[in-house]
């Protein structure tokens, strides 16, 4: 594992320091070095940072405001001359929290709790996909998997799954644009399909596990060819 690591000061001898003692870890990559928070801001949103070294307090934007800017941050370490800020730091929950002068040994141990954070998270399988539907005065969880395929109808949609039909108000095309990935596949203006739900494909038609046939709308042939044919042919009679 190499920990992608940016390093933020404003004094030039610190940023040395820090680069020096971080890079004497095997499994540190420092991968920049800025001089402010602004800058690092547009290094975050340019690269994949595992972990910043950062000051706290440094001209026009602190330490403190470039993590809570930041919708998804990196593990942050701080490191400052102002024992003051321990508190304040502890919204934004840092991984550590050192004094100048630096300590390598304590430097080292607060890059093995990145570690172990890191690996950690890498460790967790990730969360099955699943969207949240309104019905009376509860949400109803419903898994991508279970879905077999959703019709628009005039006051919203009907979404029918392996355990049950849900009918919430809302138009086929918003949901469409709600469902991440490449999972769902649109066929028909009235219809989204699971891909895995398929079947056969048709000339006019594509039939589903549940041998429901859903209709394909000639706007949207080329896109099944392209996205759900092509390249998965393997034999033509």
């Amino acid at each position: 594992m190499k920990i992608k690591t940016l390093i933020v000061d404003d004094d030039p001898e610190w940023r040395l320091v820090i680069g020096k003692y971080a890079k004497a870890n095997p499994i540190i990559e420092v991968v920049g070095s800025c001089t402010s928070a602004l800058e690092a801001y547009g290094e975050l949103m340019e690269k994949d940072i595992d972990l910043l070294i950062c000051d706290i307090e440094m001209p026009e934007m602190t330490g403190l405001d470039l993590i809570r800017s930041l919708k998804a941050p990196p593990l942050v370490i701080f490191i400052t001359t102002h024992r003051d800020y321990a508190l304040d730091c502890f919204e934004v929950s840092p991984v550590d929290f050192l004094l100048k002068p630096l300590d390598f040994p304590r430097l080292l141990k607060a890059i093995e709790k990145v570690r172990l954070q890191l690996e950690n998270v890498a460790n967790i399988p990730p969360a099955e996909p699943y969207f949240f539907i309104r019905e009376n005065n509860s949400y109803v969880q419903i898994r991508y998997r279970d879905v077999l395929y959703i019709e628009a109808k005039d006051n919203g949609v009907q979404i029918i799954t392996q355990n049950g039909n849900y009918a919430p108000t809302l138009t086929i095309a918003k949901l469409e644009e709600k469902l991440k990935g490449d999972i769902f596949l649109r066929v028909h203006r009235s219809f989204l399909v699971h891909r895995e739900a398929i079947v056969r494909i048709n000339k006019n038609e594509i039939v589903l596990t549940n041998q429901q046939e859903i209709p394909i709308g000639d706007q949207f042939r080329g896109k099944i060819n392209k996205h759900h044919i092509e390249g998965y042919s393997i034999v033509r009679n």
